[in-house]
Parts: C-alpha cells; structure tokens; sequence
C-alpha cells in the first residue's frame, strides 16, 4: 500500500507510564493522496532493526564514544576539608580509642 519509509536519523527517548525509556525515531513516509512525492514526517517507535539502518549510526557511535569516555577517566581522590577555625589544629579519627 505504501512505499516503503526512509529514516531522517532524527531521534528521541520518552518515558512511560512504568518507567522505560523507549526510542522514538523520526521517518519520512509518503502521504496517503500524495501528488509528486510529498512526504510526511512521523515519529515512532523504534524497532531493532531501525539501529541497524545508516541514518541511525550516529547514535551507536555516540553510545560508543560516550562509554569509552565515562570509564577511562582519570580516578577522583577525596580530600578532607579543614573548617577554617582549626587550620593548625590535627584532627583525630572519630572511630579512635582516644575520643572515647
């Protein structure tokens, strides 16, 4: 009945009602009384095998990329923050024996 539809590789995420996240993908398809090709664009649900289509790229490698990135960062090292009335004065552990 229809042609078939093109992805543009526009993409969105919506959150439902229990609180999935499910990809929404934007295709053009050709209207229904369409005079010389006019298309419409829609957004719907993205299906598995849309990820595997060229405009859709993009986003697999932005996954990629941003993994990549979160996980080789450099490690954080916590440091204790001195008030400032006691700069000269040494803290002692509140766990120890001594502040007991």
């Amino acid at each position: 009945m229809f042609g078939a539809a093109k992805l543009t590789g526009r993409f969105w995420f919506r959150k439902t009602w229990t609180g999935k996240l499910v990809l929404l993908a934007e295709e053009e398809r050709p209207r229904w009384f369409g005079r010389g090709g006019l298309t419409k664009l829609r957004w719907r649900d993205a299906r598995l095998l849309d990820l595997a289509e060229a405009p859709m790229r993009t986003l697999m490698t932005l996954e990629r990329t941003y993994r990549a990135e979160y996980g080789a960062g450099p490690a954080r090292v916590l440091q204790a923050v001195v008030p400032s009335g006691k700069r000269g004065a040494i803290a002692t552990p509140l766990g120890d024996a001594a502040s007991a």
